[in-house]
Formats: structure tokens, C-alpha cells, sequence
């Protein structure tokens, strides 16, 4: 999108207001600015250069979630993503604005697939080995600006297998590409050996190619859309030559970044959330997964809620486990805080959006949490930490495979 094309699009709003009680941010600080017909505003008369950029413009623009309930909500149908995608993307190139030292790690552990495969190996040395528990303890994480990084970590699981095809188990259905993203593989091994189990279960062969990178999304919502565009270039790169039906991904988040890739691969296969694949793939009459008699509690990740319009199918999928209790979250349209790296950036906003959630957790005391979003399921998970609630958090794909005979 261009100046020309925002200026446009952002006429589109007419300030009818419907969106304010959808705004996070809005609602937490009653602050026109920091709504999403304000940021329009501001927006425009940034493009229109009928307002200076100095640091309170930028200070409303940053404090966005981009969670776009308010695109939800919007009659106009103003594409408010792209609107202050664009111009962030705007503000970099005009300015550089330090971001923090752990935001500045973690997007560059998120863009070198060697930095993150090397940090890995030491995160699990340093919690297998107690460094972790004497690090916390000593107070030398606040100085060096890591104390709220290291957080959020989850105990990791096992490496990913080097194996890059993994055919599958019984009836041959189709080929599945199975993107594994930034976190897949090192936060988050457990989804992806999940997804893999799951799908090579119900038919499918799964492909990893080992030159797949980060989606690339981080880098969209801070405006870097070069950085993004070069990342959109090495996956396509990665995916294109290969034989399948479809390419899965199993964070939501990464949905926005990577549906523009689509069609992909020699058979112009569509790119689907992995939720919704399986919601729509047909199950082996033969398999029936074992009963699990506990209350599993369900949050929606503002992506896959308001962007990829699929807030049914993780109750839809968990339907399929005998003797399941699924109570979604209350307050489930609204964001958790996570949003990407902003609960680094901005601690302060995205604890108090997450404290609803933690509120409802307490009064429901499920026994898991099931979030199809990694970066939702970290901050989630450390406020569950801080408070002293023993519920896990997982994906929906990982209960699933739990479940298999």
C-alpha cells in the first residue's frame, strides 16, 4: 500500500466510533489516540504531512495492538491493518526509534534460522542445568534488560528431527508441507512433533524442508516490510518446488504473513491454519482417539479470531476427544496482550490485557489451556507462573495427539 493508496483507504472511515469498545487499548486508557479511529486520524494527517512526526504521534501509533477486532467491528470495512502497517513501515524509514534490547534479540534471533537453532541448544543447557533457577535469583537479568525475555521462556522440549519427509502411517491421502516458522523450531518443538504425528495418523505425508524461515510477521507489524518481503521470498523459495496439496502452519499468528504466499508449491496448493485443515480433512473411520475426562479451557488468538476468521474450529477439533469438557474463555474477542513482541516492548499494557484472562483461569481452574498461538501461550503461560495456577498450556494439535491411540 501506498501514501496515495492510505490516504484513500483511510477516508474510508467514517469516525462512526463502533469500534472503541473493541479497541484494547482504548478501553484501557480512554484515550482517542489510542483508538482506532483516532490512529486513523493521526494517520492521515501523517500522510497528508498536515501533522509532524515527533515522538507522542508515534508513541499512540506503537501502543497498537494490530489485533483487528476493530476491522471485525468496522461497517466500512477500512482495512486498518494495512493502514498502520504502512505506516510504520513510513516511520522507519524516517526515523529509528530504539526498540529495547530484548526486543532488538528477539528479532534477531527470529531472522537467522543458525542463531536460533545454536540458542536453543544453550536455552536447554541453561535449564537442564540449573543456570536458570541461580540466574533468576541472582538479580542479573533486570540490569542487562532480559528479565522480562527470559520470562516468558517455556521449559523446551525435544530438537526437531533432522528426518525431512515423514511419510505417512496407513492409506496414503495427499503431501503436506508443514511450516514450521521461528518458534516451531525452538520454543515450540512440541507442536510441530505433534502436528507431524497427527497428520502422518490421518493419511498425509509430511514435508520439512530445511530452508524455510520465520514468517515474517514480527517484522510486518513493526513496519519492517523489507525485512518481511525477503523472509516471504526465502519461504517461497523453501515450499515451491515441492509436490503437495497443501502448506500448514501451526501458529496463527504467522496466517497473515504467509496466506500472501499462496497458491504455493507445483500443485498451487492453498495455505491453511492447521486447525482448520483438519477440521476440513476427513478422519479415518478406523481412528478413535482415547477418552480424556477434564476440563480443558479454550483462548482465541486475536489472529485466528478476527484475521483468519476461524475462532470455531479448536472446539470443533477437541470435540472429536471422548468425554472432554471445552469451556472457552469468556472473553475470548478480546486480545491477551501477547501480540507479537509487544509484552516485551510494552510489559506494562499487555500484563494488564492478560490479567482478565488470568481472572477467568482462576475461576474456571481448568486443567489445561489450549491457545493456537504461540506467542499468546508464552505470556498466558508466564502470568499462570506468576500467579501460582497449575494449568498447562499447549496447543490444540499437541491434546489431539495426546489422544491417539
Amino acid at each position: 500500500m501506498n501514501i496515495d493508496s492510505l490516504i484513500k483507504e483511510a477516508d474510508r472511515c467514517v469516525k462512526c466510533g463502533l469500534c472503541l469498545p473493541h479497541c484494547p487499548t482504548y478501553q484501557q486508557r480512554q484515550d482517542e489516540g489510542d483508538s482506532p479511529r483516532g490512529r486513523i486520524a493521526l494517520m492521515q494527517g501523517l500522510a497528508q504531512k498536515k501533522l509532524p512526526l515527533n515522538e507522542k504521534l508515534i508513541a499512540h501509533l506503537d501502543r497498537c495492538l494490530v489485533c483487528r477486532a476493530c476491522e471485525a467491528m468496522c461497517p466500512s470495512g477500512v482495512k486498518y491493518g494495512e493502514l498502520i502497517e504502512t505506516t510504520r513501515a513510513t516511520i522507519i524509514n524516517e526515523t529509528a526509534a530504539p526498540s529495547g534490547r530484548a526486543a532488538e534479540m528477539m528479532q534477531r534471533f527470529v531472522t537467522a534460522p543458525t542463531h536460533r537453532r545454536n540458542l536453543s541448544r544453550l536455552l536447554r543447557i541453561y535449564q537442564r542445568s540449573g543456570l536458570g533457577w541461580l540466574t533468576r535469583h541472582s538479580g542479573l537479568l533486570r540490569p542487562l534488560g532480559l528479565q522480562r525475555l527470559e520470562g516468558v521462556l517455556p521449559k523446551l522440549g525435544s530438537t526437531l528431527p533432522t528426518q525431512r519427509y515423514h511419510p505417512s502411517i496407513g492409506e496414503q491421502k495427499g503431501e503436506i508441507g508443514l511450516f514450521i516458522g521461528c518458534m516451531g523450531d525452538s520454543l515450540d518443538t512440541t507442536t510441530i512433533h505433534a502436528a507431524i504425528r497427527l497428520l502422518t495418523h490421518l493419511g498425509y505425508g509430511v514435508h520439512l524442508p530445511a530452508r524455510q524461515n520465520c514468517c515474517g510477521a514480527l517484522h510486518q507489524h513493526r513496519g519492517d516490510l523489507k525485512q518481511a518481503d525477503l523472509l516471504a521470498k526465502e519461504n517461497r523459495d523453501a515450499f515451491d518446488k515441492l509436490n503437495i496439496d497443501a502448506l500448514i502452519y501451526c501458529a496463527s499468528g504467522c496466517g497473515s504473513t504467509l496466506q500472501k504466499l499462496e497458491p504455493i508449491g507445483c500443485n498451487n496448493a492453498p495455505i491453511m491454519e492447521i486447525g482448520q485443515f483438519l477440521a476440513q480433512a476427513e478422519w479415518p473411520k478406523t481412528l478413535t482417539l482415547r477418552p480424556l475426562s477434564k476440563q480443558i479451557a479454550i483462548h482465541l488468538p486475536c489472529s485466528l479470531n478476527h484475521v483468519l476468521k476461524q475462532g470455531h474450529t479448536p472446539e470443533a477439533l477437541l470435540s472429536k476427544i471422548p468425554g472432554i469438557t471445552l469451556l472457552p474463555l469468556p472473553d475470548n474477542q478480546n486480545c491477551c496482550g501477547a501480540a507479537g513482541d509487544y509484552m516485551i516492548r510494552h510489559p506494562e499494557i499487555a500484563d494488564e490485557l492478560r490479567d482478565s484472562k488470568l481472572r477467568q483461569l482462576d475461576s474456571m481452574r481448568p486443567a489445561i489451556l489450549v491457545s493456537s498461538n504461540i506467542g499468546c501461550a508464552l505470556h498466558i503461560a508466564a502470568g499462570i507462573r506468576d500467579v501460582g495456577l497449575k494449568i498447562e498450556v499447549i496447543h490444540p494439535v499437541t491434546l489431539l495427539a495426546r489422544q491417539l491411540p
